[in-house]
């Protein structure tokens, strides 16, 4: 990035926004005002009369419910769009008025044969509930027949219908009657306005509400054609009027005095020898400088630029928090470790297709804008890695294994369908748990030492003392990861990487007796090796005392191993209980009903995977990986002129 700064006389104001708006390259730094001379600048003529424009439009698109563009775009003209929308505006508010109109008379009406409905039951006028000066009347809803002799020697008249009463008695007899009415379950209710048989006013009433439906379907249809006709020019003069607003608002983001105006903002470097050759050619003055040159504590606004296939991955490094400019941008790392991990907790090939499907599918379907088209690429991404790990790691898809585990066969697997698939699993997750754990650990001390790596290159050029504490932290992480890997030594995968990779690793155990105090021997050269957390000491003084908190980081890490089996465990329970119990004996009725409940599980599973891998792979790297070398809290590069998705 380069810091631009970029002035010229107030009458050039206007063809100086145009030009940067369609340039696209600039990120404007907001001028507060502070200045004495140089103050905020105000709105350009046409931004009150754009505005207004603006907001009729935006109530015209949300009564035409329009919301997204047609598939043909509608060519407009700003100095034609006033009149159109005043025009479009009077039409669409009549026919909106009358909407609804018709709808609170539909409400009206709804409430009115509610009310009318018991009483219609009862039978009796309206007229006969009301009017009386020593007789009251109670009316309500019951949940039991009631009869006169209920009232107990109180004198009352009873008029019943099915779940209503009516109950006339004196004046001074209400009290006793709602008592022997409540254990009846009665709730009262208010005798609805009008005069004569509700019977009739109800029938009134429904006509009534016959009729407004019918006119509220004929307002609706027209504005059903209203939108269908306008819903491309709506959305163009939405979008051409909101370029129109912000380039006619954009002086109250610079500095302007009586007679010039100063524009400060930052821009790619790579281009502003363009931006320079352009400005200048309309009369203006532009200095640029490197963000060394730049005032102390301006951090430059930050363009993330990634690979094609780890851009889909930005979205979720600006949902933790965009990188500063002085620090790596994180994202290939994330591209490489997300997708890794969820594929290594759902590993099988029959749900990672579904994955990719899923990506292919937002490929052809969705917009790269959208939120969507992110998500779903990202875990197409995490679907590969499933594939690939459930062909040739775990051999299985769909919770069925391709071959029984040694020992098991009478485990459910592709060969109890006869099928016979020439590919051996190398883990059978159900009985290699020892295995996926020990792998969840090797991922822990790769992960957790990039990180590391990644934070000593952060740091050496800004802090040698904080670089110094990662190379201590990386130190003590190795040395976690030797120790646990020379106690795991009975297990296969991790004698392998004991021997091999790590063969070079010093075997001498510790000569102090700690061995036999903790009651397992320790390798001398891991503990020195933990104890380099000590350098930490360069970074913080309570550093040492994290070494517990990296312990923790690093188990943390088995949530992989648990969640892949624990997906696994499930399909499998699924499978052999709808299998056996249902489909393999054969009764049509059962094998339907097998059917479906085989794909109600396998649907639950999928979601059920897809979820808590996707937030779990995401975690390990916010919580446990991040914030070993990454700060944050940068600037997203804003070019004036560029809209966001959350702005479209």
């Amino acid at each position: 990035m380069a810091r631009a700064v970029i002035a010229g006389p107030r009458d050039k104001l206007s063809s100086v926004i145009t030009t940067l708006h369609d340039m696209k390259l600039i990120h404007i730094i907001d001028h507060h005002g502070e200045d004495e001379t140089f103050r905020i600048g105000k709105p350009l003529p046409p931004a009150a009369e754009l505005s207004e424009d603006l907001v009729k439009l935006r109530s015209i698109a949300n009564i035409l419910a329009v919301k997204t563009p047609p598939k043909e775009a509608e060519t407009v003209r700003i100095e034609e769009l006033r009149e159109k929308i005043l025009t479009l505006e009077l039409n669409i508010t009549e026919e909106d008025a009358a909407r609804k109109k018709a709808e609170s008379l539909l409400g009206d009406l709804g409430r009115r044969i509610d009310e009318l409905r018991p009483f219609a039951d009862l039978g009796l006028p309206l007229d006969t509930y009301r009017g009386y000066e020593t007789i009251a009347v109670i009316v309500g809803r019951i949940a039991r027949e009631i009869s006169e002799g209920d009232f107990e020697g109180i004198p009352v008249e009873v008029f019943q219908a099915p779940g209503i009463v009516a109950v006339f008695m004196s004046k001074s007899a209400v009290d006793q009657a709602l008592g022997v009415l409540a254990r009846f379950g009665f709730a009262q209710i208010d005798v609805p306005a009008g005069e004569g048989n509700p019977k009739e006013l109800l029938d009134e009433a429904l006509a009534d509400l016959e009729k407004w439906k019918g006119r509220l379907e004929e307002i609706q249809g027209r504005l059903e054609t209203l939108r269908e006709r306008y819903a491309g020019f709506v959305i163009a003069a939405e979008e051409a009027l909101e370029v129109e607003v912000d380039k006619a608002e954009a002086p109250l983001r610079f500095a302007v005095s009586d007679h010039s105006f100063v524009i400060d903002g930052w821009l790619p470097a790579t281009r502003s020898s363009e931006v320079r050759t352009r400005l200048e050619a309309l009369g203006l003055f532009v200095e640029s400088e490197d963000p060394q040159g730049a005032h102390p504590g301006e951090e430059p606004p930050v363009l993330l630029r990634n690979p094609r296939p780890a851009k889909p991955f930005e979205f979720l490094i600006h949902l933790y928090s965009t990188p500063n400019y002085h620090e790596l941008d994180p994202t290939q790392f994330l591209f490489l470790a997300a997708p890794f991990f969820f594929g290594f907790m759902i590993g099988d090939a029959g749900y990672g297709a579904f994955f990719i499907a899923l990506g292919i599918i937002a490929m052809i379907r969705l917009s790269r804008e959208g939120i969507w088209w992110r998500i779903f690429m990202v875990t197409a991404l995490g679907g590969v890695w499933a594939l690939l790990l459930g062909l040739f790691i775990f051999g299985e898809a769909f919770g069925v294994p391709f071959h029984p585990p040694p020992g098991h066969l009478e485990e459910l697997s592709f060969e109890s369908f006869g099928l016979s698939i020439p590919i051996q699993p190398i883990i059978h997750k159900a009985f290699g748990v020892a295995d996926m754990i020990y792998l969840s650990l090797l991922f822990a001390a790769l992960h957790l030492g990039t990180a590391y790596v990644i934070g000593f290159v952060n740091e050496i050029q800004h802090n040698k003392k904080h670089a110094l504490a990662k190379l201590g932290w990386f130190m003590c992480l190795f040395g976690f990861f030797t120790l646990l890997t020379f106690w795991f030594r009975w297990n296969r995968i991790a004698q392998w990487v004991w021997d091999v990779p790590l063969g070079w690793f010093p075997r001498v155990i510790e000569p102090f007796g700690l061995s036999g105090f903790v009651g397992v021997y320790l390798p001398l050269v891991s503990l020195v090796l933990i104890f380099g957390a000590f350098l930490g000491l360069t970074e913080s003084v309570i550093a040492p005392i994290e070494v517990a908190g990296l312990l923790a980081n690093i188990m943390s890490y088995t949530r992989l191993a648990g969640l892949g089996i624990g997906k696994a465990a499930i399909a499998s329970a699924f499978n052999t209980i709808i299998f056996q119990g249902l489909i393999f004996p054969g009764q049509i009725g059962f094998v339907i009903l097998g059917i479906v409940f085989l794909v109600m599980a396998q649907l639950l599973v999928f979601l059920l995977g897809w979820i808590s891998a996707g937030i779990q792979a995401l975690r390990l790297n916010y919580v446990e990986a991040f914030i070993k070398f990454y700060k944050g809290n940068g600037t997203p590069f804003r070019p004036f002129g560029v809209r966001t998705t959350q702005e479209v």
